[in-house]
Protein backbone atom coordinates (compact mmCIF):
# COMPACT_ATOMS: atom_id res chain seq x y z
CA UNK A 1 0.00 0.00 0.00
CA UNK A 2 1.30 3.45 -0.85
CA UNK A 3 1.06 6.24 1.65
CA UNK A 4 -1.42 8.82 0.52
CA UNK A 5 -0.89 12.44 1.49
CA UNK A 6 -4.15 14.14 2.36
CA UNK A 7 -4.61 17.82 1.87
CA UNK A 8 -6.03 19.50 4.93
CA UNK A 9 -6.34 22.68 6.87
CA UNK A 10 -3.32 24.93 7.16
CA UNK A 11 -1.99 24.98 10.70
CA UNK A 12 -3.21 27.93 12.73
CA UNK A 13 -0.16 28.38 14.91
CA UNK A 14 -1.73 30.61 17.57
CA UNK A 15 -4.57 28.15 18.21
CA UNK A 16 -7.11 30.72 17.03
CA UNK A 17 -7.64 32.73 13.85
CA UNK A 18 -5.41 35.81 13.88
CA UNK A 19 -5.59 38.84 11.62
CA UNK A 20 -2.43 37.51 9.96
CA UNK A 21 -4.25 34.21 9.27
CA UNK A 22 -7.11 36.20 7.73
CA UNK A 23 -4.72 38.19 5.54
CA UNK A 24 -2.81 35.08 4.45
CA UNK A 25 -6.10 33.42 3.45
CA UNK A 26 -7.57 36.50 1.68
CA UNK A 27 -10.29 36.95 4.34
CA UNK A 28 -9.85 40.70 4.81
CA UNK A 29 -12.11 42.54 2.37
CA UNK A 30 -10.32 44.80 -0.12
CA UNK A 31 -10.58 48.54 0.41
CA UNK A 32 -12.74 48.95 -2.70
CA UNK A 33 -15.36 46.58 -1.24
CA UNK A 34 -15.20 48.19 2.21
CA UNK A 35 -15.84 51.60 0.66
CA UNK A 36 -18.99 50.26 -1.00
CA UNK A 37 -20.76 48.33 1.78
CA UNK A 38 -20.36 46.45 5.08
CA UNK A 39 -18.43 43.25 4.40
CA UNK A 40 -18.25 39.84 6.06
CA UNK A 41 -15.06 38.56 7.64
CA UNK A 42 -15.29 34.77 7.62
CA UNK A 43 -13.07 32.96 10.10
CA UNK A 44 -13.60 29.51 8.56
CA UNK A 45 -10.11 28.29 7.83
CA UNK A 46 -10.91 24.61 8.28
CA UNK A 47 -12.20 22.09 5.79
CA UNK A 48 -15.49 21.07 7.39
CA UNK A 49 -18.86 20.22 5.86
CA UNK A 50 -20.83 23.40 6.49
CA UNK A 51 -22.75 25.47 3.93
CA UNK A 52 -25.34 27.74 5.64
CA UNK A 53 -23.51 30.96 4.70
CA UNK A 54 -23.33 29.92 1.06
CA UNK A 55 -26.91 28.67 0.99
CA UNK A 56 -28.41 31.85 2.43
CA UNK A 57 -26.45 34.35 0.30
CA UNK A 58 -28.97 36.07 -2.00
CA UNK A 59 -26.33 37.25 -4.50
CA UNK A 60 -24.31 34.00 -4.57
CA UNK A 61 -21.29 35.98 -3.38
CA UNK A 62 -20.21 33.11 -1.12
CA UNK A 63 -18.79 30.29 -3.18
CA UNK A 64 -17.85 26.73 -2.25
CA UNK A 65 -17.11 24.19 -4.95
CA UNK A 66 -17.78 21.32 -2.55
CA UNK A 67 -19.56 21.07 0.78
CA UNK A 68 -16.25 20.65 2.60
CA UNK A 69 -14.48 23.62 0.99
CA UNK A 70 -13.80 26.83 2.85
CA UNK A 71 -16.21 29.59 1.84
CA UNK A 72 -14.76 32.19 -0.52
CA UNK A 73 -16.29 35.61 -1.15
CA UNK A 74 -16.73 37.34 -4.48
CA UNK A 75 -16.33 40.85 -3.08
CA UNK A 76 -17.94 42.42 -6.16
CA UNK A 77 -21.18 40.48 -5.58
CA UNK A 78 -21.45 40.97 -1.80
CA UNK A 79 -24.02 43.57 -0.72
CA UNK A 80 -23.31 43.39 3.02
CA UNK A 81 -26.79 42.08 3.82
CA UNK A 82 -25.53 40.24 6.98
CA UNK A 83 -27.50 37.05 6.27
CA UNK A 84 -24.32 34.95 6.28
CA UNK A 85 -23.47 36.09 9.83
CA UNK A 86 -27.02 35.41 10.94
CA UNK A 87 -27.03 31.88 9.46
CA UNK A 88 -23.56 30.73 10.58
CA UNK A 89 -23.97 28.07 13.28
CA UNK A 90 -20.35 28.53 14.37
CA UNK A 91 -20.63 32.31 14.93
CA UNK A 92 -17.59 32.54 12.65
CA UNK A 93 -18.65 35.60 10.65
CA UNK A 94 -18.36 39.23 11.72
CA UNK A 95 -19.62 42.03 9.51
CA UNK A 96 -17.39 45.10 9.27
CA UNK A 97 -18.77 48.46 8.15
CA UNK A 98 -15.30 49.96 7.97
CA UNK A 99 -16.20 53.53 7.00
CA UNK A 100 -19.36 53.77 9.12
CA UNK A 101 -18.17 56.75 11.17
CA UNK A 102 -17.32 58.80 8.11
CA UNK A 103 -20.14 57.78 5.78
CA UNK A 104 -23.14 57.02 7.98
CA UNK A 105 -22.69 58.20 11.56
CA UNK A 106 -21.22 61.61 10.74
CA UNK A 107 -20.71 62.37 14.41
CA UNK A 108 -17.72 64.61 15.29
CA UNK A 109 -14.90 62.52 16.72
CA UNK A 110 -16.15 59.28 15.13
CA UNK A 111 -14.90 59.82 11.56
CA UNK A 112 -12.34 57.03 11.89
CA UNK A 113 -14.68 54.53 13.57
CA UNK A 114 -16.04 51.30 12.20
CA UNK A 115 -19.23 49.46 13.05
CA UNK A 116 -18.47 45.81 13.78
CA UNK A 117 -21.38 43.38 13.93
CA UNK A 118 -20.59 40.43 16.17
CA UNK A 119 -22.80 37.35 16.56
CA UNK A 120 -23.60 36.88 20.24
CA UNK A 121 -25.19 34.00 22.13
CA UNK A 122 -24.65 34.78 25.80
CA UNK A 123 -26.81 36.49 28.40
CA UNK A 124 -27.40 39.17 29.27
CA UNK A 125 -27.72 40.56 25.76
CA UNK A 126 -26.16 44.01 25.48
CA UNK A 127 -28.47 46.97 24.90
CA UNK A 128 -28.09 50.01 22.69
CA UNK A 129 -25.95 52.57 24.47
CA UNK A 130 -24.25 50.05 26.77
CA UNK A 131 -20.50 50.26 27.12
CA UNK A 132 -19.07 46.75 26.73
CA UNK A 133 -15.61 45.29 27.09
CA UNK A 134 -14.19 44.17 23.73
CA UNK A 135 -11.80 41.27 23.23
CA UNK A 136 -9.46 40.39 20.42
CA UNK A 137 -9.32 37.10 18.55
CA UNK A 138 -7.11 35.56 21.23
CA UNK A 139 -9.41 36.51 24.10
CA UNK A 140 -7.34 39.47 25.29
CA UNK A 141 -9.17 42.55 26.56
CA UNK A 142 -8.58 45.37 24.06
CA UNK A 143 -10.72 48.08 25.61
CA UNK A 144 -14.30 49.21 25.63
CA UNK A 145 -16.85 50.10 22.99
CA UNK A 146 -20.31 51.56 22.74
CA UNK A 147 -23.15 49.34 21.58
CA UNK A 148 -24.66 51.15 18.62
CA UNK A 149 -27.52 48.69 18.14
CA UNK A 150 -28.58 45.10 18.72
CA UNK A 151 -30.38 43.12 16.04
CA UNK A 152 -32.05 39.75 16.49
CA UNK A 153 -32.49 37.80 13.29
CA UNK A 154 -36.17 36.92 12.84
CA UNK A 155 -35.26 33.94 10.68
CA UNK A 156 -32.30 32.45 12.57
CA UNK A 157 -32.62 33.91 16.07
CA UNK A 158 -29.01 35.07 15.98
CA UNK A 159 -28.24 38.25 17.89
CA UNK A 160 -25.83 40.67 16.21
CA UNK A 161 -24.28 43.17 18.61
CA UNK A 162 -23.17 46.21 16.66
CA UNK A 163 -20.32 48.11 18.29
CA UNK A 164 -18.45 51.27 17.39
CA UNK A 165 -14.67 50.78 17.44
CA UNK A 166 -11.65 52.63 16.07
CA UNK A 167 -10.89 51.42 12.54
CA UNK A 168 -7.61 49.93 13.76
CA UNK A 169 -9.63 47.42 15.82
CA UNK A 170 -12.18 46.55 13.12
CA UNK A 171 -10.70 43.18 12.10
CA UNK A 172 -9.20 42.33 15.48
CA UNK A 173 -12.34 42.43 17.68
CA UNK A 174 -14.13 39.10 18.00
CA UNK A 175 -16.12 39.20 21.24
CA UNK A 176 -17.89 41.57 23.60
CA UNK A 177 -18.76 41.17 27.25
CA UNK A 178 -21.49 43.01 29.10
CA UNK A 179 -20.30 44.72 32.21
CA UNK A 180 -22.26 43.89 35.35
CA UNK A 181 -25.46 45.87 35.50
Amino acid sequence: MSEEVLEGTDTIEAGYVTVEDLKRNDRIPPLKALERAPMPVIDCLEDIPCTPCRDVCPTKAIVMKNMIDRPEIDWDKCTGCTLCAQACPGLAINIVNYFFGKKSLRKPGYEDYSLVMIPYELTPIPRKGDVVDVYDRGGKLVGEAEVFSVIKSPKFGTVLVNILVPQGWAFEIKHVEVRRR
